[in-house]
């Protein structure tokens, strides 16, 4: 299976969508809403705001799963 390196992030304090590129050794804690400016951070549960926050997980945890 091919690894994605496009994501959608949604933010869970205004709904926005903000389409983001991951890069292949990156693990993202945080992420700025464009459209509210609310910085988020991830939970410990998840490894970045990438598998929490996007539509796809991040592509060291969908190397995992292939």
């Amino acid at each position: 299976m091919q690894v994605l390196y496009k994501n959608t992030l949604t933010c869970p304090k205004c709904g926005s969508k903000q389409n983001v590129r991951m890069l292949a050794l990156e693990i993202a804690s945080v992420y700025q809403c464009n459209a509210c400016n609310q910085v988020i951070k991830s939970n410990a549960d998840e490894c970045c705001v990438y598998c929490q926050y996007g539509e796809v997980k991040c592509p060291s945890e969908q190397v995992k799963w292939n």
